[in-house]
C-alpha cells in the first residue's frame, strides 16, 4: 500500500474522528466519546503486542456495546444524522455582504420582538434552523415564508392570533413556518415547573442543531435551548451577538471545510494517478 493511499485514509479517519467530536461536543456523550478516545490507542497496543485475551474480549462484547451506546445516546445520533443529512444550508444566505446585512437586520428584528413580547408577557417560541428538520415536527402548522419583521412575530404570538400556540420556524432571512408543534424533551431530570413551550424547546434541541429562543408567558424571562440545555438570558445585545455568531460560525465551518474536501480531494487524485501507473 502506498504512502499516498494511507495518508488518505488516516485523513478520512481522523476528519470522521474530529466531526462525531464536535457535533457531541456538550452533550451527555461527550464523556464516553473522551473515553473511547483514550482506550483506542490502548487498544491497538494490545493488538500490536497480540495480546490475544483482551482483543478476544473485547471481540465478543463490541458489537453488544456498539448497539448499547446507540440506544442510550440515540437523540445524539438522531443530531449527527440531521446535520450530515440536512438539505438547507444557513451559508446559503451569508454568501455575500448583501446577505450577511440582511441577516444581521433579520437578528435584530427578532431580538426586537422578543424584548416586546418579555415586557407584554406573552409566550413564545422562536427556533432558528440549521437544517430542515421536518421529520422531527409533531405537526408542520402553515407556511409563512415572509421577511423577518418585528410586527409579524409580534402578530403571531398575539393572544388573538390563531397561530400564537406552537413555533414559529425561521431559516435564513425568512420566516418559514408558523404553529408548529415540535417533540417534547423526555429528561426525567428537568424541573417540572417548565412548560410546554420550555420542553418543546429543549426537546427540539436535543434531536437538531437549532437555536431556541423561548418566552415565559408567566415571568416574561428569556431562554435559549442548545443542545438540549436550556439557559436564561437578561441581555438582548448578548442575544443578539449570540444569534449573529450562530451564523457566522456555520459561515466559517463550511470554508474550513471547503479546504478540507479540496484537499481530500487533491490526495485521491494523486493515489488515482500513482494507481494508474
Amino acid at each position: 500500500m502506498g504512502i499516498v493511499a494511507v495518508i488518505f485514509q488516516l485523513s478520512i479517519l481522523a476528519w470522521t474522528m474530529y466531526q462525531i467530536y464536535v457535533r457531541f461536543r456538550g452533550t451527555q456523550a461527550e464523556r464516553i466519546l473522551r473515553g473511547l478516545i483514550i482506550f483506542v490507542p490502548i487498544l491497538l497496543l494490545c493488538y500490536v503486542l497480540k495480546l490475544s485475551i483482551i482483543t478476544k474480549i473485547f471481540e465478543i462484547f463490541s458489537q453488544t456495546f456498539i448497539v448499547g451506546l446507540i440506544v442510550i445516546f440515540a437523540p445524539e445520533f438522531r443530531r449527527v444524522l440531521i446535520q450530515l443529512g440536512g438539505e438547507f444550508n444557513l451559508l446559503s444566505y451569508t454568501d455575500s455582504a448583501k446577505g450577511a446585512d440582511s441577516i444581521q437586520e433579520s437578528n435584530h428584528a427578532i431580538i426586537e420582538s422578543l424584548q416586546i413580547l418579555q415586557k407584554s408577557k406573552k409566550g413564545a417560541l422562536v427556533i432558528i434552523e440549521k437544517a430542515k428538520a421536518e421529520r422531527y415536527y409533531i405537526n408542520p402548522g402553515y407556511t409563512i415564508n415572509s421577511e423577518i419583521t418585528k410586527e409579524l412575530l409580534i402578530t403571531i404570538f398575539s393572544d388573538k392570533s390563531p397561530l400564537h400556540d406552537g413555533a414559529v420556524i425561521i431559516r435564513g432571512n425568512k420566516i418559514a413556518l408558523a404553529a408548529v408543534i415540535l417533540p417534547m424533551t423526555e429528561n426525567p431530570k428537568l424541573d417540572w415547573q417548565y412548560g410546554t413551550r420550555h420542553r418543546a424547546a429543549i426537546g427540539f434541541s436535543e434531536v437538531t442543531d437549532a437555536l431556541c429562543f423561548v418566552v415565559s408567558e408567566e415571568t416574561g424571562d428569556i431562554s435559549i435551548a442548545v443542545r438540549g440545555k436550556l439557559k436564561r438570558y437578561d441581555d438582548f445585545e448578548e442575544m443578539e451577538d449570540m444569534l449573529n455568531s450562530f451564523y457566522a460560525q456555520n459561515a466559517g465551518k463550511s470554508h474550513r471545510k471547503s479546504r478540507f474536501l479540496r484537499s481530500v480531494v487533491s490526495i485521491f487524485n494523486q493515489y488515482l494517478n500513482q494507481k494508474s501507473k
